[in-house]
């Protein structure tokens, strides 16, 4: 059985963060567009991936069109947030209940993670809960 891919849907400036934080050893699709992201939904996707601030804003488009998607609506969903955004705590909580109630898995805070745990740790915890996801 193929292994399952990575749909990673940002933005092309969050591409080097996301990247170290992977790091090499999974399957990856990058999209940087809502038409390409839709395009890639495939049941050979074990993990969709999403920047909040993909596409101006196409987070939620997206995981609509992943969850209606009779092949792709258990697929795990994940939002992103990267360094450099400053959203107060409400907005983030309106975010993550937002996203839960169409369906996704939560939210990752990369920066908060790495300035709770230290860098590397940070990404062995992302990619442990990668590889837990795609073992699914």
């Amino acid at each position: 059985m193929p292994s399952k891919s990575i749909l990673l849907a940002i933005r092309p400036q969050d591409l080097p963060l996301v990247s170290t934080a992977l790091g090499s050893e999974f399957e990856v699709k990058i999209c940087h567009t809502y038409e390409e992201a839709k395009a890639n939904l495939k049941a050979s996707v074990g993990l969709i991936a999403c920047g909040v601030h993909f596409d101006q804003g196409s987070m939620f488009d997206l995981l609509r069109a992943a969850k209606a998607d009779p092949q792709t609506c258990r697929i795990p969903f994940y939002l992103l947030l990267g360094e450099g955004t400053a959203h107060s705590e409400a907005v983030l909580d309106g975010i993550r209940k937002a996203a839960k109630l169409l369906g996704a898995v939560g939210l990752t805070d990369l920066s908060r993670l790495r300035a709770d745990l230290g860098e590397q740790q940070a990404y062995e915890v992302l990619r442990q809960t990668v590889r837990q996801a795609l073992s699914i």
